[in-house]
């Protein structure tokens, strides 16, 4: 009876924001790229390596695209389905999000190479 007050109280708004789509609860992009920099495995083959050649490309003048982030984003956004098996998530990832997610991440570590977080190549 307790469980059933207590469920009761509480007022759940899960209606559909526009940054929430797909009624999650959360932010989508917010949250896959903290999974993409926190999770030590999707890091380690899938982030790291891409900041890497985003460092090399940037070290040697060139211009890198953000672009370069995309498939390490669709890679680990297989990883975050698995291991998260929400029937709410989208099958796939849309064109907007997958850019702003790209830009966002291009521009952190872009900034972070800039500020020697990586070491000197």
């Amino acid at each position: 009876m307790r469980i059933t007050e207590l469920c009761e109280s509480v007022e759940l708004d899960l209606e559909k924001t526009p940054e929430d789509k797909n009624g999650l609860g959360f932010d989508l992009k917010d949250d896959l790229i903290f999974f993409m920099q926190n999770d030590d495995e999707v890091y380690r083959r899938h982030t790291f390596p891409t900041i890497l050649k985003l460092q090399d490309k940037l070290s040697a003048g060139g211009k890198a695209s953000k672009s370069l982030f995309a498939n390490a984003v669709h890679e680990c956004y297989e990883t975050y389905q698995e291991k998260f098996n929400s029937h709410k998530l989208p099958f796939e990832l849309e064109p907007e999000m997958l850019e702003e997610i790209c830009q966002q991440i291009y521009d952190d570590e872009e900034q972070k190479i800039k500020d020697g977080h990586y070491g000197a190549k």
